[in-house]
């Protein structure tokens, strides 16, 4: 999970699940800068999880930079909401998680309510293959963020978003998480690996 993302399968490279024996232990992230810093964000109970280190996270929005500030945000595949809790603690206007995994909904609930995010945010649930356009039609995105768990997932849902933002001629940066030799077929504008992990971007530019 990069966001305490939330997913069914479990490759060996980084997901585990979290128990005690009888029941699941909640752990906690943290927030790294703006004004939610070092604030704790919980990881749901008995969920197979694929954490985004402080490192990647760190990395994604040093290369970011003011791009954040004011910026419509999209997590997709959010989990319990690190990637996008972080953007907007760094200043992004408003953040759209999208996430069908009740547990995951309810820490990332509780995870907003603990920053003091709640107004900027908006919580869609449901497969993002399929609630990704709606979104999209009632109000672009300028960031989005993805890490889908399969990589028949990603090529689909990367090439909607990238289809969305064309069509909306406006300026949008799409970054992409995922395993090393997991890439989506689309050539990205930039790649950058952080151990097993690579994160991907693509931008789409606003028509003349």
């Amino acid at each position: 999970m990069r966001n305490g993302r939330c997913s069914g399968r479990l490759p060996c490279w980084c997901m585990f699940v979290i128990t005690d024996g009888r029941s699941a232990t909640v752990i906690s992230m943290r927030v790294i800068s703006g004004s939610a810093k070092s604030l704790k964000l919980i990881i749901p109970k008995g969920t197979v999880i694929r954490p985004t280190g402080d490192m990647v996270r760190e990395a994604l929005f040093s290369s970011l930079g003011d791009r954040t500030i004011d910026a419509r945000f999209g997590d997709l595949y959010a989990g319990s909401g690190s990637v996008g809790i972080e953007a907007l603690s760094r200043g992004a206007a408003h953040c759209v998680f999208i996430e069908k995994n009740p547990r995951c909904i309810e820490a990332l609930r509780t995870n907003l309510a603990n920053t003091g995010f709640e107004d900027r945010a908006e919580i869609v649930r449901g497969d993002c293959l399929k609630r990704i356009e709606p979104v999209w039609r009632r109000e672009p995105l300028d960031i989005v963020f993805m890490d889908p768990p399969y990589r028949d997932s990603t090529e689909q849902l990367l090439q909607i978003v990238l289809r969305l933002a064309t069509e909306a001629g406006r300026e949008c940066l799409i970054v992409v998480q995922c395993e090393r030799g997991m890439e989506p077929s689309a050539p990205p504008n930039k790649a950058k690996r952080y151990g097993s992990t690579m994160l991907l971007y693509y931008e789409v530019g606003a028509l003349p």
